[in-house]
């Protein structure tokens, strides 16, 4: 009923009123404790969201706030984390720093009289430079990881905010001696799980927006002439859209896939997260690059939203790792099976 719902709500609006909508809605507040203002759904649910965001072209902080933000504050509850819940679950925009492994290293978390001091550089802090709080997940002095939150606002933040290619904006952060909340130590095992979540978000988003761009693809291909005859009546065209087709669906299977795999034991749960990434990497590059050249000169423009989708799945293609760094790790958690 939620996707249905807001699939009808999320028709020919822009991506400017889509958080109005998913706040409103009660999506914000999908897997949040019912005693903070939360649904306590599974994530299966907020998977259905993101979904319909990727159908509709809408890229929002939804992931990365309401999903990703949302699972690390309640890795261990705190009177500070649980504070922040309750203003996600009315909407408000939390960012994540550090959940990428091979950017955490930049930030190191400290010890101190009476509290916890951050220091370093966070790079590609999506909505970094419009969220009042920001989760930053750094390293301790144990060479573990430990969450913390910061206020963007707090001494010592300085920012750099740029927009991304697919529309979103982002900052780089650096922390000089900034006082940070902690919310949990140890916690690498807690992250590597929240990061396959995100893989498999991310490739439910990636098979939503291929859909999208054949179905559009279709349509214009039927209503675009050449010859005396629409471009869609030629056979090698129409083998191209099918093509297109079937790597859509490809995708949208090992994301499902992949949304099932994350209450299974570690190993499978990240082979099958990688499996996605590698596969919405490469049926998202295949899908989108003929989708623009169908389209032709269109295809470029910003009168239609198929270079804007396409954009948006090259940033997935390298959002936490690219096709080859998960190959490795697929092979490296099909080996641990094995054994």
């Amino acid at each position: 009923m939620l996707r249905d719902t807001l699939d009808r709500q999320m028709t020919g609006r822009d991506v400017s009123d889509a958080w109005t909508v998913l706040s409103e809605a009660g999506a914000c507040s999908l897997l949040l404790p019912e005693a903070l203002g939360g649904l306590e759904q599974p994530l299966s649910t907020a998977a259905s969201v993101i979904d319909v965001l990727g159908q509709h072209g809408l890229s929002t902080p939804f992931l990365e706030s309401s999903v990703l933000a949302a699972r690390m504050l309640q890795i261990e509850r705190t009177p500070a984390g649980d504070a922040v819940l309750r203003d996600i679950a009315q909407g408000a925009v939390v960012a994540v720093a550090g959940l990428d492994p091979q950017l955490r290293p930049s930030v190191s978390a400290t010890p101190v009289a009476g509290g916890w001091r951050l220091d370093g550089d966070a790079s590609l802090v999506l909505d970094g430079d419009r969220a009042a709080h920001i989760v930053v997940a750094a390293r301790t002095e144990r060479y573990t990881s430990a969450l913390l939150l910061v206020e963007r606002d707090a001494v010592g933040v300085s920012l750099r905010a740029y927009p991304t290619i697919d529309g979103r904006s982002a900052a780089d952060l650096r922390f000089i001696a900034v006082e940070g909340t902690l919310l949990a130590t140890d916690v690498d095992d807690a992250l590597t799980e929240i990061g396959d979540i995100a893989l498999a978000c991310l490739s439910v988003e990636a098979a939503a927006i291929m859909r999208r761009l054949v179905a559009d693809t279709v349509a214009y291909t039927k209503q675009r002439e050449q010859f005396g005859q629409p471009i869609a009546a030629f056979q090698a065209l129409q083998h191209r859209m099918v093509d297109m087709h079937i790597q859509a669906r490809r995708a949208q299977a090992i994301a499902a896939r992949a949304i099932a795999a994350l209450g299974d034991h570690w190993a499978e749960r990240g082979r099958v997260a990688s499996a996605a990434k590698v596969t919405v990497a490469e049926a998202g590059r295949f899908v989108g690059q003929n989708a623009v050249q169908l389209h032709g000169g269109m295809g470029m423009t910003e009168e239609l939203p198929i270079g804007r989708l396409f954009k948006r799945l090259t940033v997935i293609e390298h959002e936490l790792g690219n096709a080859d760094q998960h190959r490795q790790r697929f092979a490296r958690m099909a080996a641990h099976q094995v054994a």
